[in-house]
C-alpha cells in the first residue's frame, strides 16, 4: 500500500489536463479567459486554477502566456509576417504587448529573435 505521502492529491485529472491544454492551443489566438477554461474543465474559476497550478506547476495565465509566446517563436521561424500580424495571431492585443513579454522571457526583442 502506498504511503499517504506518495498519492497524489488535487491537481486535474490527466484527461482533464489534456482538454485543457488542447483547447489553449486551438483558441491560441483567441481571448482565453480564467472562466472560459475553467467552464471546459467544470469546475468553478478558484478550484479550476488551484487544480491546473497543481497539475502544471504554473497558474493558467502564465501557462497561456508561455504557450502563446512559444506560439511567437515558431511563427518567426517560420513565416515573414509582420510581427503586428505575428501579435494578433498569437493573441497579443497589439506589437507592443508582444515585444514586452517576448523581452522578459528571452532577454532579446522578437525583432532581433527573428534573424
Amino acid at each position: 500500500m502506498p504511503e499517504a505521502s506518495d498519492l497524489s492529491r488535487g491537481g486535474l485529472a490527466p484527461v482533464l489536463k489534456n482538454r485543457i491544454c488542447e483547447f489553449i492551443e486551438e483558441h491560441i489566438g483567441e481571448k482565453i479567459s480564467l472562466d472560459a477554461m475553467s467552464s471546459v474543465a467544470g469546475l468553478s474559476p478558484n478550484h479550476f486554477a488551484r487544480a491546473f497550478q497543481q497539475s502544471v506547476g504554473m497558474p493558467p495565465h502564465r501557462y497561456l502566456l508561455r504557450r502563446r509566446l512559444e506560439h511567437v517563436g515558431q511563427m518567426l521561424r517560420d513565416t515573414q509576417l509582420p510581427l503586428s500580424q505575428i501579435a494578433l495571431a498569437a493573441g497579443f492585443s497589439d506589437q507592443s504587448h508582444l515585444a514586452r513579454h517576448f523581452r522578459r522571457l528571452t532577454g532579446v526583442p522578437p525583432s532581433l529573435a527573428r534573424r
